[in-house]
C-alpha cells in the first residue's frame, strides 16, 4: 500500500523529494503514527458517518486512489517543509488525512485542495523543470478522472441538474453539478474532455439499451474496446479477462458479478449444488427488466493448436483477422481444445457446442434466480449476501444473453427466452 511506504519513508526521513517538493504540503502539520491500520487509514469511519457522507467520502477516496497509482504522483505525496516557504501548502498525504478525519464538507473543498497542489507546482518551480512537467502530467490525469466521475454520476442519476434521489448525499448538490456542467462547457473544445465525455456517453447509452433488452450497442462498444488490446494479449486472454472488461461498462450499483445460486439442493457441494451467474444486471426504476449475462471466451490457443504446434503472437493475430470475417456457420463448426479444471484433462469440442452449453446454462440460472432467495438448506434459489429479494406486486422479466468472444475481433451473442419473476432484486 502506498500509505505504508509514505509512513515508512517519513520515519526514516528519506528525502528523495529534495528537488521536487515545492508542489505540496499539508495546511496543518500531519504527524504520521508509528503504527497504522491501513484498512482504516484510508476508509471512512462508517459508524460515525451518515449514509450521505459515506457516498461523498467514497467518491473522493476513489479519485485519490487513482491518483496515487500514477508514477507522476510520487513527488506530490509528501512535502518536506525545510525546502521552500509555500503560502498554501498541501499534499496528497494531507488530503488523505483530511478525508479520514471528515474535514471536508463539500466536493468543492476537496477539488480546491487537489488543484492547489498544481497551483503550488507552477508557482514555485521553473517551467522547464522536471517537477513542473510532472505537475502538468498529474493535472491532466486528474482532469480526466474528475470528468469521468462527473459524467458517470450525471448519467447514473439521469439528469445533469438533478443529482439526488432517496439515498443521495446533499454534498453532491445541484449547485456542484451546475459548476461541473460549466466546466464541461468551458472545455468543450478541449480534445481530452471531448473524448472522455464521448466515451462516457457511449458507455451510458449502451448500458441503457442493454437494460431495455437491446444488446447490440453493448456488443459494439465491447468489440471496440477489445480491439484496443495488443496482439500479445491474445495468448493470455480468457473468460476472467472478458468479464473484467464487460464489468467496466456497467455502473457498480446496478450489477452483481458471479451471483451465487443454489442450483440443486439435493446434490453435494462440488457436484452441481451451486452455480454462479456471470453478471446479473439490476433493473432501473423506470423499467422491469433484469438482465442475466453468461460470458464465454474462445481462446485462439485452443483453435490454432488444431492447425500447428509451434506458433507465436503474429500467428494468433492473423487467425484473429481471419475469424473476424469468417462465415458464422463455418466458425461454429471449428474444433476447439481446452483444459478442463473440473476433469483435469484436455477436452475437445466445437465453438457451437460451447455456445449451446452457455445458452442451457443461462436458462438454468434464470429459472433459479426467478425463485428468489433460498428459504432453507434444501431449497434452490439465490444464495448471495450481496442481494436481497422481496415479493413484487407486479411481475418482472428476467432477460438473458450469452456473449461469446472469439479472440478480440469476433463476438457472437444469443438471447435466451425470458423468464417471469415475482420478485424484486436489490443490491445490499
Amino acid at each position: 500500500m502506498f500509505w505504508q511506504r509514505v509512513i515508512k519513508e517519513h520515519h526514516k526521513k528519506e528525502n528523495f523529494l529534495s528537488t521536487t517538493t515545492a508542489t505540496s504540503c499539508s495546511k496543518k502539520s500531519v504527524k504520521a503514527p508509528t503504527k497504522v491500520d491501513l484498512s482504516k487509514a484510508f476508509q471512512p469511519d462508517f459508524h460515525k458517518k451518515t449514509n450521505k457522507n459515506i457516498e461523498f467520502t467514497n467518491f473522493c477516496c476513489g479519485i485519490l486512489h487513482e491518483l496515487e497509482n500514477k508514477t507522476c504522483a510520487h513527488p506530490f505525496y509528501k512535502y518536506v517543509e525545510s525546502n521552500k516557504n509555500i503560502k498554501y501548502p498541501i499534499d496528497l498525504f494531507t488530503i488523505n488525512s483530511k478525508l479520514k478525519n471528515n474535514q471536508y464538507t463539500s466536493l468543492s473543498e476537496f477539488e480546491e485542495d487537489i488543484r492547489q497542489i498544481f497551483c503550488n507546482c507552477y508557482t514555485y518551480n521553473n517551467v522547464e523543470s522536471e517537477i513542473y512537467s510532472l505537475g502538468k502530467e498529474l493535472e491532466s490525469v486528474f482532469n480526466k478522472i474528475w470528468t469521468e466521475k462527473i459524467i458517470y454520476q450525471v448519467k447514473q442519476k439521469g439528469d445533469l441538474k438533478r443529482v439526488r434521489d432517496d439515498t443521495d448525499t446533499d454534498n453532491l448538490s445541484t449547485e456542484h453539478w451546475k459548476k461541473q456542467s460549466r466546466i464541461l462547457e468551458q472545455n468543450k473544445d478541449n480534445l481530452v474532455y471531448k473524448q472522455v465525455v464521448d466515451n462516457a456517453l457511449l458507455i451510458a447509452s449502451s448500458y441503457e439499451s442493454l437494460v431495455n433488452g437491446d444488446i447490440i450497442p453493448f456488443i459494439d462498444i465491447l468489440k471496440t474496446f477489445l480491439l484496443t488490446r495488443s496482439r500479445m494479449s491474445l495468448s493470455t486472454a480468457d473468460e476472467p479477462v472478458l468479464q473484467a472488461i464487460v464489468e467496466y461498462f456497467l455502473p457498480l450499483k446496478y450489477y452483481i458479478p458471479e451471483l451465487s445460486l443454489v442450483m440443486n439442493a439435493k446434490k453435494p457441494k462440488g457436484s452441481g449444488r451451486f452455480g454462479f451467474s456471470d453478471i446479473f444486471v439490476l433493473k432501473r426504476i423506470e423499467n422491469n427488466n433484469y438482465i442475466s449475462l453468461e460470458l464465454k471466451y474462445i481462446s485462439l490457443n485452443g483453435l490454432i493448436k488444431n492447425q500447428k504446434n509451434n506458433y507465436g503472437a503474429n500467428d494468433l493475430e492473423n487467425l484473429d483477422k481471419i475469424l473476424e470475417k469468417e462465415n458464422e456457420e463455418t466458425l461454429l463448426k471449428r474444433p476447439y481444445t481446452y483444459w478442463s479444471k473440473e476433469h483435469q484433462k484436455t477436452n475437445k469440442t466445437t465453438i457451437e457446442e460451447i455456445l449451446n452449453n452457455g445458452i442451457d446454462q443461462s436458462k438454468l440460472y434464470m429459472n433459479t434466480i426467478s425463485k428468489g432467495k433460498t428459504v432453507n438448506y434444501s431449497s434452490s434459489g439465490v444464495f448471495d449476501e450481496r442481494i436481497k429479494t422481496t415479493k413484487s406486486g407486479n411481475p418482472n422479466k428476467l432477460k438473458g444473453f450469452v456473449i461469446l468472444a472469439v479472440g478480440f475481433r469476433r463476438i457472437l451473442w444469443r438471447s435466451v427466452e425470458e423468464v417471469i419473476s415475482n420478485y424484486i432484486y436489490d443490491r445490499i
